[in-house]
């Protein structure tokens, strides 16, 4: 459905026709992101990555731990795919979008399927440790990682960390985007407001890199809290961002976006290329014990940090573009990648919970194949019962309680 909006004089066309779209190749991204997660967690919990006094089980032990660099992909993908209808407002001049539908979007794909999640590890994993309302309340409102003693109950709800980051992300999203309007949209050229808003978003790189630092300071300890609170994971989403900028560049003004998009555009695989090797170079890890999944030393943490974020920004590049080549159609938009990423949320959520239900705990033993085969299988199914009982119809709420589409889609200009 096409809507034509109109923006004040400053705009770069008075009028401009949107409509929504859906790309599948940023579907199955997120499902190679969930299965990356998936591998690293049972390869942990099986005991083929270093910890502690125990070598990894050699260079498939080393590759299976650095499998971490999945982690980054959805930080970007949620900076990319949030934002992008406010970048293509701020450069193509179409109507911003409304923040009480984008809240009821957020909230109907993300809380239904992780309060399911909350009730069935609290009711078996973790009925004999609560011992109050407020170690129940914690997980259910997201509240889980600001306190410090946040992972004395919790079993099964480990990774729900992430979901703690996106949803304060959600929350600062609208200004953040007021802010970059304010900043990019008093240029006239659409490849100006591109780069106004790439510069704007810098300090929030900045501050993820300084953030991350200070929690490898050798008085944080290991492991501390503080290493999942947002501020570190800042410059993953400012990333995604980023190319959610360029994206709606490219699809207002192609010949005006920066060099490096025009790069992505036109040679999508290399930008591939490029990532495989970071990941190698991750694996190698210049800077500590390779395949060990011990909490690193400043410098250690503050290289994989960096590689990390490069390896988001050159992965997940080539999915943002608006006609994506048939190699990245064909890579990630096949039915195996698809069905995979509309299930990646249950994925990510159950996973771990399959662990404890099959072994009582996460402590590295065993076997990885029999381990991966019980994870990936139990959490298929509970995935899939999850998006077709819980997920889908929560989001066919949206249309009614937020008037917004059922449907995942990205706004972008109608051709």
């Amino acid at each position: 459905m096409a809507i034509t909006t109109t923006r004040s004089p400053k705009a770069v066309s008075s009028t401009r026709s949107t409509q929504r779209r859906f790309f599948p190749e940023l579907e199955g991204m997120r499902g190679l992101a969930a299965m990356g997660v998936l591998c690293t967690h049972v390869a942990f919990s099986s005991g083929m990555v270093g910890f502690m006094d125990k070598e990894p089980n050699g260079f498939l032990g080393v590759m299976l731990q650095q499998l971490h660099v999945s982690l980054p992909i959805f930080f970007v993908l949620s900076g990319m795919l949030l934002y992008r209808p406010f970048a293509l407002a701020t450069i193509a001049g179409t109507r911003k979008p409304e923040i009480k539908p984008y809240f009821w979007r957020r909230a109907l794909r993300t809380l239904p399927a992780y309060w399911v999640l909350v009730a069935v590890a609290m009711l078996t994993l973790n009925r004999e440790a609560v011992h109050g309302l407020w170690q129940v309340l914690r997980p259910v409102l997201l509240l889980q990682v600001y306190q410090l003693d946040a992972r004395l109950v919790g079993q099964g709800l480990e990774q729900t960390w992430t979901l703690a980051t996106e949803v304060a992300f959600y929350a600062a999203l609208p200004l953040l985007a007021w802010a970059l309007d304010k900043f990019a949209g008093k240029a006239a050229d659409p490849g100006v407001r591109v780069r106004r808003i790439l510069w704007g978003l810098s300090p929030l790189v900045v501050i993820g890199f300084a953030y991350a630092a200070y929690t490898f300071l050798p008085s944080m300890g290991i492991y501390p809290i503080q290493n999942e609170w947002p501020p570190k994971w800042l410059g993953f989403i400012a990333v995604g961002m980023g190319l959610a900028a360029l994206s709606a560049g490219a699809d207002v003004a192609p010949d005006r976006v920066p060099a490096f998009y025009r790069f992505v555009q036109n040679k999508p695989v290399w930008c591939w290329v490029l990532a495989a090797g970071v990941y190698l170079l991750a694996c190698v890890r210049p800077i500590g014990e390779p395949g060990h999944a011990d909490y690193p030393s400043m410098a250690g943490g503050m290289t994989e940090h960096f590689l990390y974020t490069l390896f988001g920004l050159l992965l997940v590049a080539p999915v943002t573009v608006p006609n994506p080549s048939r190699a990245i159609v064909a890579a990630m938009s096949n039915p195996v990648m698809r069905f995979l990423g509309r299930i990646s949320y249950g994925l990510y959520l159950w996973h771990i919970a399959i662990i404890y239900f099959w072994r009582g705990d996460l402590m590295p033993r065993g076997s990885f194949p029999e381990l991966f085969a019980v994870t990936l299988g139990g959490s298929i199914v509970l995935a899939t019962a999850s998006f077709y009982l819980v997920e889908n119809p929560a989001m066919k709420l949206r249309e009614r309680l937020g008037k917004a589409s059922a449907t995942p889609s990205v706004e972008t200009i109608a051709k």
